[in-house]
């Protein structure tokens, strides 16, 4: 379903622009536009998970008991 959303997007986006896209053009780069999307925010999470790694490490070696 977003696929169709976003290749609408794509589309009236080039119509509004004043150009001709072909509805494939559209979908193609909607997959791309997804998967670049879902690419980054993986790459995000693994950077976000591995800096809270890291606090978790430098903080569980200092505490005095």
């Amino acid at each position: 379903m977003v696929w169709a959303a976003v290749t609408l997007g794509w589309w009236l986006v080039g119509r509004l622009t004043g150009d001709r896209p072909s509805i494939l053009m559209c979908a193609f780069a909607a997959v791309f536009s997804i998967v670049g999307g879902e690419l980054a925010d993986r790459r995000r999470r693994r950077r976000a998970r591995n800096r809270a790694a890291k606090r978790r490490a430098s903080t569980a070696g200092s505490s005095t008991g």
